[in-house]
């Protein structure tokens, strides 16, 4: 995703500069506290707590304060403790373009760490003295654990995973923290009960374009161009993503054959076989249509509201997603 002809400068800035006060504000020993900071200031395009703010701007149409930065910052801090446990589970190389967290220290230490951010996450919610924003948030820990749960059975190779299975998974994995950054926005901007639907509709439709454009860059991109080593990592766990099924679907028999024989059977071909055969076929188009679709009904969702700045702003980070 490139947000470079976006003016988020100051958001940005403000949001770096929150997190980097965390270590002060942490009840963890120094060392912890240290590399928590160090994993916070490791970049990232702070697109979760972007999306809490402007929603808050937008439905309360009030300037963004302490409280606000505290909740979007929970955010931040859930999401790159996720990224600790997911680079465990997926055996990846390199986050953000450094070699992962739990290979640099250990796999205690990179679970140790994301207990103590999940906490911390939960301790910033508090500081809103909002119940319903601390509720949005242990529900999105909850779903982001179960999709761990969730995905071995698509590992498993014991049977052929449904589209909508595929999906829950997206829902749960990645939509459920867009949800929470857009509904705790709200929240913040004492929405109304209608204003909760829309934002949780819309950070569902944002999380599904986001998730399958990742899932499309996996197969047509490269490890560099990504700054992760996930281009053939859902290959080699035999994942069965969403993009896979469609490609089955659709593929020849003989290509067809290959894949279940692959992810179903467990036979042994080279991940580099199985994603030039998903790279050249009809699902590619088709799924970037489906993300089209999404950032449709995302955008669909907030051109319900008042013209503004902040609105403008989402609307603009969404229409980033588009690949066609």
């Amino acid at each position: 995703m490139s947000l470079a002809n976006l003016d988020f400068t100051e958001e940005v800035k403000e949001i770096n500069d929150y997190l980097s006060t965390l270590k002060d504000q942490s009840p963890f020993d120094d060392e912890i506290n240290d590399l928590i900071n160090q994993i916070l200031q490791n970049g990232g395009k702070r697109i979760r707590p972007l999306i809490c703010l402007l929603s808050f701007e937008m439905i309360s149409n009030k300037a963004r304060d302490d409280t606000s930065f505290a909740a979007a910052c929970a955010l931040e801090v859930i999401h790159n403790a996720s990224l600790l446990v997911d680079d465990i589970f997926d055996k990846d190389i390199f986050r953000r373009n450094e070699k992962s967290f739990y290979l640099k220290y250990s796999t205690f230490a990179a679970l140790s760490i994301s207990y103590s951010m999940s906490s911390l996450a939960l301790s910033l919610a508090a500081k809103t003295k909002l119940i319903d924003v601390v509720d949005e948030l242990v529900k999105t820990i909850h779903n982001l654990s179960s999709s761990l749960f969730l995905e071995e059975k698509f590992r498993s190779g014991e049977k052929r995973m449904s589209k909508e299975e595929a999906l829950l998974l997206i829902d749960r994995k990645t939509s459920s923290l867009f949800e929470a950054a857009s509904v705790i926005g709200g929240v913040l901007g004492t929405s109304s009960k209608e204003d909760r639907v829309n934002m949780k509709n819309f950070g569902k439709y944002f999380g599904r374009a986001f998730q399958l454009r990742d899932d499309l860059l996996a197969i047509t991109s490269t490890s560099k161009k990504l700054g992760k080593s996930g281009v053939l990592t859902d290959i080699s766990n035999r994942i069965q993503t969403y993009i896979v099924l469609e490609t089955i679907d659709l593929v020849k028999k003989e290509e067809k054959d290959i894949l279940i024989r692959y992810y179903l059977e467990r036979k042994e071909y080279s991940p580099q076989k199985i994603r030039k055969i998903i790279a050249k076929s009809a699902s590619i188009k088709l799924i970037e249509k489906e993300i089209n679709n999404y950032i449709n009904l995302a955008i669909e969702i907030l051109e319900k509201y008042p013209q503004s700045e902040s609105r403008d702003k989402l609307i603009s980070i969404t229409n980033t997603l588009r690949l066609i």
